[in-house]
């Protein structure tokens, strides 16, 4: 089987030739445009990450990682929405800080889920999200796959299922647990 052109380049970039990820991300740069797009819809115009620029810090962390196992395209679009993720917890730490000091307050999930707006106002949605995602991870980690690339990727339960290989009935079935496990744990935090 002939690998794609992206695939051809994700491996190339995993045996260590930096000039493969340069390749990769022209050649996928629209895909990881719309998924950074996803991740943000719905933020204020104002002072928020835009799409572009949250696609160049994923790229500036791929190059400081130097080289990346991906195991595809599917298994790099995986990676690439967890280091999103990743990124935007870095950004509301920093908010955090930088607004309300060290101090976090109580935010439901249900409205981490619900509104993607109070990420740019509140980002201790984020960071709280994030604290139950490395819990659930501990014991779960298809779960918290699904959240990573439902919540976070924005892709919907097709896209989702095949990302990760799965039946999009069990994808529906553990996005379902995953939240309301998630909202479980975040409910009653200070």
């Amino acid at each position: 089987m002939e690998l794609s052109a992206a695939e051809r380049f994700i491996q190339e970039w995993g045996n260590g030739e930096r000039a493969a990820l340069d390749q990769l991300m022209a050649l996928i740069y629209h895909d990881l445009h719309r998924m950074a797009a996803g991740v943000l819809r719905g933020e204020s115009t104002t002072n928020r990450t835009r799409p572009t620029a949250l696609v160049n810090e994923l790229y500036v962390e791929l190059q400081r990682q130097g080289r990346l196992e991906a195991q595809g395209e599917k298994h790099f679009f995986s990676i690439a929405a967890f280091l999103m993720r990743q990124i935007l917890v870095a950004k509301a730490r920093k908010r955090n800080t930088e607004m309300r000091g060290s101090g976090l307050s109580s935010v439901p999930l249900s409205a981490a889920f619900g509104l993607r707006s109070d990420w740019q106002h509140q980002p201790e949605v984020v960071l709280i999200l994030n604290d139950a995602l490395v819990r659930l991870e501990e014991f779960d980690p298809i779960k918290a796959r699904i959240v990573d690339l439902r919540f976070f990727a924005d892709l919907s339960i097709e896209a989702t299922a095949q990302a990760l290989d799965l039946s999009p009935a069990t994808v529906k079935r553990h996005w379902a647990v995953a939240r309301v496990w998630l909202y479980e744990q975040v409910k009653g935090k200070p």
